[in-house]
């Protein structure tokens, strides 16, 4: 082989050689841009006695389904009193683990979108809850950002339902992480909100203590998914079989392509 024709082959591997670092980076940044949403929190332990407490923070433009999907899965969560699911009962009794109660700044009547709801309690005297529910809503109030950061530091999960992922921004604690929210709000809410990550393309994102569901639907699965974490498998299956729910997405959540939401401009 001639010197000419050994440098160029040189040439050649060097080129290649810079070419699959070049594809290594790339491909390494992009996943870096896009945090998986599919990781597995830790199961969570029910309470040896007494129900779960569930909270739901609502206020004047709250969406009724934000609210609904997720209370009738907690609502209709049922097992037996040895940890079975519903539907093997045998005549063993019936235990329902789930205590669920709207909470408001007050116990003036919410207008949720035309359906008007009396919460249960005010921030005042609502009982401690282990889970708390974030629908879409417009109301804001210092009770309410009080309430819910001392009660978010020792509830099991706190959750968010379409835009209510904009009440968890606004109180900083969606810092740092991934989220998601209704897609057609997504973009604005990245804006308003640089220090979340906000991706679409996943019904929801649980970073264990808190978590963020999609829109409106999203909420059932996520709650099928916290039952999941607490009483496993068959018992949240058991649930969506009782709601005639035939939605999958609560087992895997993501409906599609994975990727960061950019920023509306």
């Amino acid at each position: 082989m001639t010197r000419t024709k050994k440098l160029l082959c040189i040439a050649a591997a060097v080129v290649a050689l810079l070419g699959c670092a070049l594809c290594v980076s790339r491909t390494a940044n992009a996943a870096d841009k896009v945090p998986a949403s599919t990781a597995q929190p830790s199961p969570l332990k029910p309470p040896a006695t007494g129900q779960i407490n569930v909270a739901f923070i609502i206020s004047d433009g709250a969406d009724v389904i934000d609210i609904a999907g997720a209370h009738e899965v907690f609502g209709d969560s049922m097992l037996t009193s040895k940890g079975k699911p519903w539907h093997e009962a045998d005549g063993d009794d019936m235990v329902m683990p789930f205590n669920t109660y709207t909470v408001s700044d007050s116990l003036k009547p919410v207008n949720a979108g035309g359906l008007t709801i009396v919460p249960d309690y005010s921030f005042a005297t609502a009982p401690k809850p282990q889970i708390i529910v974030i629908p879409a809503q417009r109301g804001r109030s210092d009770s309410q950002k009080a309430w819910l950061l001392e009660n978010s530091a020792t509830a099991d999960v706190t959750m968010s339902v379409c835009t209510g992922a904009s009440m968890l921004a606004k109180y900083g604690l969606l810092d740092g992480l991934t989220a998601t929210t209704h897609h057609m709000y997504a973009a604005n809410m990245q804006k308003q909100s640089p220090t979340v990550h906000f991706i679409s393309g996943t019904r929801f994102v649980d970073h264990g203590k808190v978590a963020t569901a999609g829109g409106l639907t999203s909420g059932i699965d996520l709650a099928l998914h916290i039952v999941e974490r607490y009483y496993g498998r068959e018992v949240a299956q058991s649930t969506a079989d009782f709601l005639e729910y035939g939605g999958e997405l609560w087992k895997s959540p993501e409906f599609g392509q994975v990727k960061p939401v950019v920023a509306a401009k």
